[in-house]
């Protein structure tokens, strides 16, 4: 039985050294903060909306304990403009994100319900990519 107990040894003490290392690593990386990407509204749904189109600010907030750094800003189709005030947002601060939608900029004409995606690439660990969905009714 002393045999079978010195070969466990080893792996027993390599088993606690994984589970150190990982405890350590989990603690370091909650007090190390990351940064963390809130959209407020995360969606919309504008309604009745003529052909002239709309504009919304839509606001952006880190909420996390590191800069939020703002990748890339991408729309799902070309008659969807967004434009980010800042690409660095500090912990605690927001930046507006101004979304424009142009039904005149599409070749066919547009009427009824459209729906557009916002994408926003971003340096959260959690929320690399956030969309924001819009939806209206086109109407004349």
């Amino acid at each position: 039985m002393n045999k079978e107990i010195n070969r466990i040894k080893p792996i027993l003490v390599v088993l606690a050294l994984l589970v150190g290392v990982s405890a350590v690593y989990a603690v370091f990386s909650v007090f190390s903060g990351t940064p963390r990407i809130e959209i407020t509204p995360s969606n919309m749904d504008l309604g009745n909306v003529t052909k002239d189109g709309f504009n919304y600010t839509f606001t952006v907030r880190n909420t996390g304990k590191k800069t939020l750094e703002i990748d890339k800003v991408s729309t799902s189709c070309g008659c969807t403009l967004a434009e980010i005030e800042s690409n660095q947002i500090r912990p605690g601060e927001s930046t507006g994100l101004r979304v424009t939608f142009n039904p005149k900029l599409m070749e066919e004409e547009v009427k009824g319900k459209i729906s557009r995606i916002i994408f926003i690439k971003n340096s959260d660990p959690k929320n690399p990519e956030v969309e924001i969905k819009i939806t209206a009714n086109v109407i004349s």
